[in-house]
């Protein structure tokens, strides 16, 4: 018999006993080495932040291609690169090294996001909304189905704050259970009402072998399983191969990359897609509030990630696992892990000690400081506990 074990996953707004509040350095002095790494996007905008500010501390040199999760894991696969990051983990018929680790490093929301001129407000999309537009069934902005959804009572989250001093400065902060997960201080109903445009939709999807889109096509097949019904399809990390039939020519577009998905949303009106929220940000795309399990409409917060995050079953070499039909409150359902490939032999020395503090810098002072500045779930608690000690095992 299994039994099923939580670990916490928790917004982290002031810096916990538990982490350091400089880069943790290993025994062994790594400065002047070089490491190289490629892969997720999704997660490279807060990496964009934490390298520089690891190679100052430390006199290493990190490089980051980026290129996508299915190129990162193949870049590992084949040993051409230091360390990798992907935001799913590995298949179990995909090609693997013989020795290497994964390591839940940090958490995040997938937004969806859009851009539409003529409606103001926040969008509100359903469940089986959304299922249909990735599906090319639904093709227009004023479609009676994206009308239904934001005309009508909703419910949505307000979470508990409090005021605390952090480096002298008063902040608000989310208040967290003992479990980690943020305190709800109510859900409201409210009647909402906004004008559609008759536009037509564009939809933009990652081109590339993507994480970010195996976990949106898990979401989607688990939600939506009548029109998302394509036999296999579930989590795969190619949206054209999960999609249920032939992707549309025209209203469809394919990019590579997170960037290159929020460009192309950026680009033309009526167009939908999805990456991490910090993308969405930097272009001033408008947020989706995706319906829960709960029935509550939620923005892609890293609260409400966290909410969702918070219960998970744990897997083999440090992967996890989340329900994507969770019911808890003031959860946002489409959110997920990136995973820190490494070796854990047969490798160069030098340069194992050089990726396995730059984890440690990533798992901690950088999740800590910039983390939820750019919209993502810093990994603690028991989880946290977890990666550090699959992080020793790198040799």
């Amino acid at each position: 018999m299994k039994i099923r074990k939580s670990f916490t996953i928790a917004i982290v707004a002031i810096v916990a006993s538990a982490l350091t509040t400089g880069p943790v350095m290993t025994s062994a002095n790594a400065a002047g080495v070089t490491i190289n790494g490629s892969g997720s996007t999704a997660v490279k905008n807060l990496l964009d932040v934490c390298i520089p500010d690891f190679q100052k501390s430390t006199g290493t040199t990190v490089n980051y291609a980026g290129g996508g999760s299915g190129a990162g894991r193949a870049a590992f696969t084949a040993g051409t690169v230091d360390f990798a990051f992907s935001d799913a983990a590995y298949g179990s018929a995909e090609s693997k090294p013989a020795n290497f680790v994964h390591l839940p490093n940090v958490a995040f929301p997938v937004a969806i996001e859009y851009k539409l001129a003529g409606f103001a407000g926040s969008l509100n999309l359903s469940k089986s909304t959304l299922g249909g537009i990735f599906a090319g069934q639904i093709t227009k902005w004023n479609d009676p189905a994206i009308v239904a959804d934001n005309n009508k009572s909703i419910k949505s989250v307000i979470y508990k704050t409090k005021k605390v001093l952090v480096k002298g400065k008063t902040k608000i902060v989310t208040v967290k259970d003992k479990k980690g997960k943020p305190v709800i201080l109510k859900v409201v109903t409210k009647q909402v009402a906004g004008k559609l445009p008759a536009t037509q939709i564009t939809v933009w999807y990652r081109s590339d072998k993507s994480g970010t889109t195996g976990i949106v096509t898990r979401w989607l097949t688990a939600v939506a399983p009548s029109i998302w019904n394509k036999a296999g399809s579930t989590g795969n990390q190619t949206f054209t191969s999960a999609f249920p039939g032939d992707v549309p020519a025209g209203s469809f577009q394919g990019a590579n990359g997170s960037d290159g998905v929020s460009n192309g949303i950026a680009s033309k009106d009526g167009s939908i897609g999805y990456s991490e929220v910090s993308y969405a940000s930097e272009r001033k795309l408008g947020l989706v509030s995706v319906q829960n399990g709960a029935g509550e409409y939620v923005q892609p917060t890293s609260d409400a990630a966290a909410a969702f995050l918070n219960d998970l079953t744990p897997g083999e070499n440090g992967t996890v696992t989340v329900n994507p039909l969770s019911t808890v409150s003031g959860a946002y359902p489409i959110s997920s892990f990136s995973y820190a490939l490494g070796y854990t032999s047969g490798k160069d020395a030098a340069k194992q000690a050089a990726v396995k503090e730059f984890f440690t810098y990533v798992l901690t002072t950088c999740a800590t400081n910039h983390a939820l500045d750019k919209g993502y779930v810093p990994v603690v608690g028991k989880l946290a506990a977890i990666a550090t000690t699959n992080i020793e095992s790198i040799r």
